[in-house]
């Protein structure tokens, strides 16, 4: 039987805060805005998802979790295909998300 760690866990709790944040920055305000998770990290289960689903209730209480359209690679693709294209719908937020060379070459 394991014993708990109180550091791993406050650990985990400011990771599940900050990933919150993350999805409060870029999440829209109507009710039921979709949330999905992705990428390896999750895998770790519920010690970084039991403190992460508390926070997106604070931040984010309107939203709902849903399952990834894709693969991390794939939000990527899709994210500089936006960008590329001038249809990013993303706010920008100076502590989240920064847009550098978004002119043409």
């Amino acid at each position: 039987m394991r014993r708990a760690d109180p550091v791993a866990a406050g650990i985990l709790a400011r990771a599940g805060a900050h990933i919150a944040e993350a999805a409060e920055a870029v999440c829209p305000a109507e009710p039921g805005a979709p949330v999905a998770l992705t990428g390896g990290l999750f895998h770790m289960g519920e010690p970084l998802l039991v403190p992460l689903r508390s926070a997106l209730g604070e931040l984010v209480p309107r939203a709902r979790t849903v399952e990834p359209a894709g693969d991390p690679l794939a939000g990527a693709v899709a994210l500089a295909s936006a960008l590329a294209t001038g249809t990013l719908r993303l706010p920008e937020d100076p502590a989240l998300l920064r847009l550098f060379g978004t002119g043409t070459a």
